[in-house]
């Protein structure tokens, strides 16, 4: 049987599952649940968000994210506050316990990008960062996403 030919597509995606499951094991280790993962880091970019667009950035329904923000405001990784001009929206903030594991998992990620960059020149970085963005472009073009 022909062995089967390796994509650039094929490569992307076992990287990015690579990267998944570094994460994973990265939060497991601090104690937080995985569906917790996205929310966290969504919000520290985006404070002040509503459930909706955190249901929109994780691809996941709004009812999953409701069930995971209650639980988030329970275990003491959240906030919540009044919109300031519409009362019937609620906006969502990490508390120190949430910015705590952000500013963690940030680390985490800054090392592990440092010993992915280290294996690669500064050409050749450049050359995959290219690269990678002209497959996320045809990926946008044609999921017009």
């Amino acid at each position: 049987m022909p062995k089967k030919k390796r994509t650039a597509m094929m490569a992307v995606g076992m990287t990015h599952f690579v990267w998944e499951k570094c994460n994973r094991t990265e939060a497991a280790r601090l104690g937080v649940p995985e569906s917790y993962l996205k929310i966290i880091l969504f919000l520290t970019r985006q404070p002040g968000a509503v459930q909706k667009e955190i249901a929109e950035f994780s691809h996941v329904s709004t009812a999953a994210v409701n069930q995971t923000v209650k639980e988030m405001l329970s275990a003491g990784f959240l906030r919540k506050e009044a919109d300031g001009t519409d009362k019937r929206r609620t906006r969502l903030y990490l508390t120190d316990r949430g910015e705590c594991v952000s500013e963690r998992m940030r680390r985490s990620f800054e090392n592990r990008d440092a010993r992915i960059t280290a294996a690669l020149t500064p050409e050749k970085e450049r050359e995959l960062i290219s690269l990678l963005d002209t497959i996320r472009a045809c990926l946008e073009e044609e999921t017009l996403c």
